[in-house]
């Protein structure tokens, strides 16, 4: 368990939280794997504790436990907590369900799920609060397990070392775990009806991935389309997971009788059609959006329009790389689009282009053609630009300004990342080296993952008189919040030399504010997508108004990215974030203002 203060994730945050067609289709992978493993009659303590982990990959920063009621003395005991020490499990022993319990015991004493927020505060955990503070849990959210006959038999919860409420996702979770351990306790029952279960979506009753999966294993010609809902996370984030299943119950059963047995749920919010043949795409696509088009969606008073973005194939192999590939092209031209997969025509171009642009990088690489770009960033305080972010470009002997967004990824892939890093370094402490400016510079994953920084910055610093304190090195929030335990000891190093650590993008992915504060990172880059309409955006401003609270508290800098006009830097100004980046104050260019050294 955790030994540190709690941090504060706010509601604004945790409510606004997008529930990601991803999300739930973590939710399938649990109920799958954990129906397999009972059927495969593995060991049922083994199969409790996957059940634990799984639950705990999907919530950072915090630990799970199983707790069932004893028989005899109608106390709570723990069954399963695989990442709880020993001494974790001699305190949570021997709870006494009732009103004053914690989390586990009221949700045993009232048969309901119990969400505290704030283990040090509420009452219903004021018998637990020693216990809650010797081991950090600022949060636990429990949810009642019952037995075959619907009795109340012990609770499954989640501890959160941030004092935060549950999204939805983390309802449903919970939701779904419960009802795994109830078929776990059972000791597999109905083995044969499990077993069915593993082929068949548990939500819907169709055919499932597994399934799909293992009829396409022969060899011969068949013809597979995707049909992924357009914009279904902004229906389980509007109304809720128990809306959204029951509209993909009455989509189900719209597609199942168009369909029959050719129709698959594979994913949270995608369907397949197979069929054994050489099948008209177009036509069956069309008959789907006909359908639809004419179709209202009615759910409790709730009327949705839902419609469809396909991508399908013909083949004899490879059909869901193929039918992934072409959903992906249909969705980068927009929503309600078909593309058809033709090998002929689309991996070619793939490897044309990748080929193309691996070529490009390599030429700039001989021609000394990587260039950095500056971007002022504005002091809200002092209201001038005293600070700069080196941006990587490539710009080509004809004066062609070609952007990162066209080939990052290529170098990632081809392995390039790090001598790109190393470039836009050395270049950049170049031209920093007369400079009294700050300046930030973008640090990768693969960077870290290559072990050269320590040691390459040192270098570079020591060549250009560069002083760590002027340099800020920005990560991507997910090297923060997924990173590996090395990568993280570095950053630590880097900012013992001096270094500045920013984490950019922040809100972009999960919020891991332990994880920021663990770093001691001194600056927080608001992501563009939550500034950039602030002046008119609601959820944005409480999200970024959350962000730059928690911030202030903790003493770090915020800078606001995106900022185009003077109506968002308005608001920007007026929630006090320290910096502002974009358009509006500057635009990238090779030159910067020159601020000497001994101004």
């Amino acid at each position: 368990m955790h030994g540190k203060s709690c941090a504060v994730l706010s509601d604004d945050v945790v409510n606004e939280v997008p529930i990601t067609p991803q999300q739930y289709e973590n939710i399938l992978n649990i109920q799958q794997e954990v129906l397999s493993l009972i059927v495969q009659q593995a060991n049922t303590q083994m199969t409790l504790n996957k059940v634990c982990t799984m639950a705990e990959e999907l919530l950072p920063n915090a630990v799970a436990s199983l707790m069932i009621q004893n028989e005899d003395d109608g106390l709570l005991y723990v069954k399963a907590a695989p990442n709880v020490p020993d001494v974790g499990w001699q305190a949570l022993n021997g709870i006494k369900p009732g009103p004053t319990s914690g989390s586990c015991g009221n949700a045993v004493y009232h048969a309901q799920p119990q969400y505290i927020v704030n283990a040090y505060e509420d009452e219903r955990g004021s018998e637990f609060l020693q216990t809650a503070k010797a081991f950090n849990l600022c949060s636990c959210w429990s949810m009642p397990v019952r037995d075959e006959n619907n009795k109340t038999i012990g609770s499954i919860a989640l501890s959160s070392f941030e004092h935060r409420s549950p999204a939805p996702f983390h309802k449903k979770l919970l939701e779904t775990a419960s009802s795994l351990i109830t078929i776990i306790l059972q000791n597999g029952a109905n083995r044969s009806e499990l077993k069915n279960l593993i082929y068949n979506d548990l939500l819907t009753g169709l055919k499932n991935k597994t399934s799909l999966i293992e009829e396409l294993n022969g060899t011969q010609s068949n013809t597979l389309i995707f049909l992924d809902i357009n914009n279904f996370s902004y229906v389980n984030t509007a109304y809720g997971f128990t809306i959204g299943d029951k509209v993909l119950l009455k989509v189900s059963t719209i597609l199942h009788d168009m369909f029959n047995d050719n129709l698959y749920r594979i994913n949270a919010d995608q369907f397949a059609l197979k069929f054994n043949d050489k099948i008209d795409i177009k036509k069956i696509v069309t008959s789907v959006q006909d359908k639809f088009e004419k179709t209202l969606i009615s759910v409790e008073n709730i009327t949705l329009k839902v419609s469809f973005t396909y991508g399908g194939v013909y083949s004899d192999k490879e059909l869901l790389k193929y039918a992934a590939l072409a959903i992906k092209k249909a969705k980068e031209s927009g929503k309600n689009r078909l593309h058809i997969f033709d090998e002929d025509l689309d991996s070619p171009k793939r490897r044309k282009d990748f080929i193309f642009m691996n070529n490009r990088i390599h030429s700039a690489f001989e021609d000394d053609l990587i260039v950095p770009f500056f971007q002022g960033i504005y002091d809200n305080t002092k209201e001038e630009i005293l600070k700069y972010e080196a941006l990587i470009r490539i710009v080509t002997k004809e004066g062609k300004i070609i952007s990162p967004y066209e080939f990052l990824e290529v170098a990632r892939l081809s392995g390039l990342l790090t001598k790109l890093t190393r470039i836009m370094i050395d270049k950049t402490f170049a031209v920093m080296k007369n400079s009294a400016h700050s300046f930030s510079i973008n640090i990768t994953e693969d960077d870290l993952n290559s072990f050269y920084l320590v040691e390459y910055l040192s270098q570079k610093s020591q060549d250009y008189n560069i002083s760590p304190q002027q340099v800020t090195l920005e990560i991507l929030e997910g090297i923060s919040a997924t990173g590996q335990k090395n990568n993280i000891e570095q950053l630590k190093t880097l900012k013992q030399m001096g270094y500045k650590l920013a984490i950019d993008d922040f809100g972009a992915e999960y919020s891991n504010f332990e994880r920021v504060l663990a770093l001691d990172v001194d600056i927080l880059k608001i992501d563009a997508r939550y500034i950039k309409n602030i002046d008119t955006d609601k959820k944005s401003y409480e999200i970024v108004k959350a962000i730059v609270s928690f911030s202030k508290n903790m003493n770090i800098k915020t800078v606001a990215e995106f900022v185009h006009s003077a109506s968002v830097q308005k608001v920007v100004k007026e929630l006090g974030i320290d910096l502002s980046q974009g358009y509006y104050f500057s635009e990238p260019t090779q030159s910067i203002e020159t601020k000497p050294l001994n101004s």
